[in-house]
């Protein structure tokens, strides 16, 4: 049987496909013929060992709200003032290839990346932006805030569901940690089967995978139930089904049958449930990946492809529906990418590459990032980035994509792409082919009409890992590293949002004007309260956005919080009264009565803390997004 591309493909009866003998005929017709085609594959693949189908599985990172790709993967140092930001470049073990000094982690791993620069799609929406980076495909409208439709595009992972399910109960396309939302609740576009049905949504996990509680409320038996009655309920319920059938032929009937069919699988079947079972998988490795639901989102992840599972979404998530935690950074864009969103990303991708590559799974395991839209060049008056359709930057590793690569190239702004531009097609198209699939492959939605799956080609050049960095010296580093204690530290590992001050660390008091605490003692952690209150001022932008609902004091021994008194804005935060027979403790975590932070103005010098603590030493103090969970706090010797 003849076969140019290595492998089987649908087609021909002999295997080729219908894009391959077009081409053929092509090239025929120029005098070129087989021979010339065959010899220009062996360039293009010198090794003999083609990408054409070499991803098993893919793990899709979407990065929900657009990060700012001029502060991660684009850096420009030497752009104008106005827009190059505030970070700074490090090297990486790939010499010539520069990252955000903030994913020092994942900066060892970047001979595994394949960094394309050049993708622009001309849309700003998130709506519309993440169902084209989600689908491959641009969405009729162009707008925001609407609801998913049963016309939409369907996600890759749904793709995949049609044309190669699995089979024994493992779920072919799995999405966590919640499904995706513009803040008015309207559920983005693009997540799962739309236009071929529901049948083919992902099996969804709507909790966060890093709570104590979590559960997958869908892989649980009844009570009181065993596998072998739940299996021959399964006998029983058959036989009714197939009795109901008869009397109901509808879709939507039948897409229900199918669920509950899935679902019972997935019960019956010990791989599924192990796969989802977090609580079996040692504390150590569940914190290399970061006890946040980001970073055990992607620990699912890679569980849930070792058990065979072909395709999993993990979208970054709010911590509150309404509240927006995402990579939106319209306000404080340095402060929640250093603080929060890349140390949250860092930590969890950089351990995913890694057992991937000591598992033997990385060649064919393709791991994306992706997001709806990068960010503007310009900074506004809010110290943030907007949206930003006609540049971004997509991030591939594994799966056949050959690494140590960047594809394309940008301006000095990061605004536009200056060659190579591609869009979201072709990626859609890139990863079709890893996975063994042409962009012409037809599926048929619920009218029985054909859809090719992209619209888009192969990024051909990288695939050929024909993108090769140029070695050049690594970036100049900083003259003063910051010195972040720990508690920030703390903080940052905790996954949420906060304002922090650290007493006697010199560089994080720079942020805050101090009156009322005494100087710093050598060999003494903190700084002492007098008889009088403290006044902390904050001197960078305070949003009241971001809903602020907790004070975190850390004293530097353990006492109570007997004598002490607290204010924000001059609005005072009543202390908990602690029954007497209360143990003293270093830390104490304070609820903001609700309604205080919205009434703050928003800007510089508006966050105000008013401390009264006779007789104690402050070791650290933090208004946090949640409370820090004591788990975390032990786990940092905070507590």
């Amino acid at each position: 049987m003849l076969n140019i591309d290595g492998i089987s493909q649908r087609g021909f009866c002999d295997g080729i496909s219908r894009r391959r003998v077009l081409e053929v005929g092509s090239l025929a017709t120029a005098g070129l013929g087989l021979p010339g085609m065959l010899a220009r594959q062996a360039v293009a693949n010198p090794d003999g060992n083609p990408t054409f189908g070499r991803a098993k599985r893919v793990i899709l990172l979407f990065m929900w709200g657009g990060p700012a790709h001029q502060d991660t993967w684009d850096m420009k140092p030497d752009g104008p003032v106005a827009t190059r930001g505030e970070f700074r470049p490090i090297g990486t073990n790939v010499p010539g290839l520069h990252v955000s000094e903030h994913l020092p982690l994942v900066s060892r791993h970047a001979d595994k990346l394949a960094v394309i620069r050049s993708v622009g799609q001309e849309d700003n929406n998130h709506s519309t932006g993440a169902h084209a980076g989600l689908t491959g495909r641009k969405h009729e409208l162009k707008q925001e805030s609407f609801n998913a439709r049963r016309s939409d595009f369907p996600h890759f992972g749904s793709v995949l569901s049609y044309l190669q399910p699995n089979r024994g109960g493992l779920p072919t396309f799995v999405s966590l940690p919640e499904m995706i939302h513009t803040t008015n609740g309207a559920i983005t576009p693009g997540q799962g089967g739309g236009l071929l049905g529901r049948r083919f949504d992902p099996f969804q996990i709507t909790e966060h995978p890093d709570r104590r509680d979590f559960s997958i409320e869908s892989l649980k038996l009844p009570a009181g139930v065993g596998l072998g009655r739940m299996a021959g309920r399964r006998a029983l319920l058959e036989g009714v089904d197939r009795i109901a059938r008869l009397a109901d032929r509808s879709s939507s009937s039948q897409s229900l049958d199918q669920f509950y069919q899935r679902a019972l699988d997935m019960v019956l079947a010990p791989k599924a449930r192990h796969a989802f079972d977090l609580s079996s998988v040692p504390e150590e490795e569940r914190w290399r990946y970061g006890y946040h639901a980001f970073g055990q989102g992607v620990l699912m992840a890679r569980r849930l492809v070792e058990a065979g599972v072909k395709l999993v979404t993990v979208y970054w998530h709010r911590e509150r529906k309404t509240i927006d935690s995402s990579w939106d950074t319209h306000l404080l864009n340095f402060t929640e990418l250093k603080h929060r969103l890349l140390p949250s990303a860092d930590r969890p991708i950089s351990a995913l590459l890694e057992d991937l590559q000591a598992s033997g799974m990385l060649d064919e395991t393709l791991v994306i990032w992706n997001s709806e839209f990068g960010r503007t060049p310009k900074i506004n008056k809010n110290a943030g980035r907007d949206h930003w359709g006609p540049c971004n930057s997509v991030v591939m590793a594994g799966g056949g994509v050959p690494g140590g690569q960047v594809f394309g190239a940008t301006d000095e702004q990061a605004a536009y792409p200056t060659s190579e531009k591609v869009t979201q097609d072709d990626i859609a198209a890139t990863i079709y082919h890893l996975l063994g699939l042409e962009a012409e492959t037809r599926v048929r939605d619920r009218l029985n009409r054909p859809h090719a799956i992209a619209l888009g080609e192969p990024i051909h050049k990288l695939l050929g890992g024909h993108c090769r960095v140029e070695p050049t010296r690594d970036p100049t580093p900083r003259i003063h590293v910051t010195s972040i204690g720990p508690f920030e530290t703390m903080l940052k590992e905790n996954g949420n949002r906060f304002l922090c001050l650290e007493p006697g660390n010199a560089d994080n008091e720079t942020h805050w004007a101090i009156k009322g605490l005494a100087q710093p003692s050598t060999g003494k952690t903190g700084r002492s309260l007098g008889d009088a209150a403290a006044t902390l001022t904050y001197k960078g932008i305070f949003w009241n956005h971001f809903d602020y609902t907790n004070v975190l004091i850390r004293w530097s021994s353990p006492t109570t919080l007997e004598g002490v008194s607290l204010s924000l804005a001059g609005k005072p935060v009543p202390i908990p009264k602690a029954p007497d027979s209360a143990e003293p403790t270093a830390v104490w975590q304070i609820p903001i009565p609700q309604g205080l932070v919205p009434s703050i103005p928003n800007g510089p010098g508006k966050l105000v803390v008013s401390l009264t603590a006779p007789g104690r030493r402050l070791a650290g103090l933090a208004v946090t997004g949640d409370p820090v969970r004591d788990m975390v706090l032990e786990r940092f010797d905070i507590a």
